[in-house]
């Protein structure tokens, strides 16, 4: 064996070991894929409540009623499909617009089901607002994601930018992976791109049986 394919093994081996550069790269592609849990719970609760003539929601008799607000919606639910064909289930006990001058609606009690290929991603919020002029959803925490692959996520706020399809939390943001867990300042997620980076005091801590379990 010649000293450069000797090289080359020795660095596809530590790449594999537990905590090396495979195992990470492998964590950040699960941490990416779960988040748009997160982008599901900002664009497809917001956008229905003012395209009424592409969506509809399933409204009980007097949730509609007549009220001082410009707009009010109160047990709104929504069922569909992403684009990879998942289906997912939103809800929000209430929405409101003060005055159409505002372009800014109060959600409240926010949930948020996408069905994955694992099975289930859970996303709860006790609040949110949806600045129609921006299309950024600032969803009010604690803001929880739970999946049946295994993975969690908390944080304290999140940033929903529709336009963008990005997520972002300056506040600390804990997890859970199927391999272990991880813990970050602040953290940003491109859905398109399908990237997250985690910034500041970030660590990633990989547990070597579950890794292999989740293999």
């Amino acid at each position: 064996m010649t000293e450069l394919a000797a090289a080359q093994r020795n660095r596809r081996r530590v790449a594999a070991m537990p905590g090396g550069t495979r195992d990470r790269m492998v964590a950040v592609a699960k941490l990416g894929f779960p988040l748009a849990a997160i982008f599901v719970l900002g664009l497809l609760l917001a956008l229905p409540l003012f395209n009424a003539q592409e969506f509809s929601f399933l409204l009980s008799k007097d949730s509609a009623g007549q009220a001082n607000e410009r707009m009010r919606i109160e047990q709104a639910m929504y069922r569909g499909e992403t684009s990879d064909g998942k289906p997912f289930e939103i809800s929000a006990a209430d929405a409101v617009q003060k005055t159409s001058d505002t372009p800014v609606v109060m959600l409240k009690t926010l949930r948020a089901r996408v069905q994955d290929n694992e099975g289930p991603a859970t996303v709860t919020a006790p609040a949110g607002l949806y600045d129609m002029d921006s299309d950024v959803v600032e969803v009010s925490g604690p803001v929880k994601l739970d999946s049946a692959s295994g993975f969690a996520l908390d944080s304290d706020t999140v940033q929903v930018n529709l336009r963008g399809r990005t997520v972002t939390t300056k506040k600390p943001v804990t997890g859970r992976l199927p391999m272990g867990t991880f813990a970050a300042n602040s953290l940003y997620a491109d859905i398109q791109g399908k990237r997250v980076v985690l910034e500041g005091n970030a660590r990633l801590r990989i547990i070597p049986a579950r890794g292999r379990g989740a293999a």
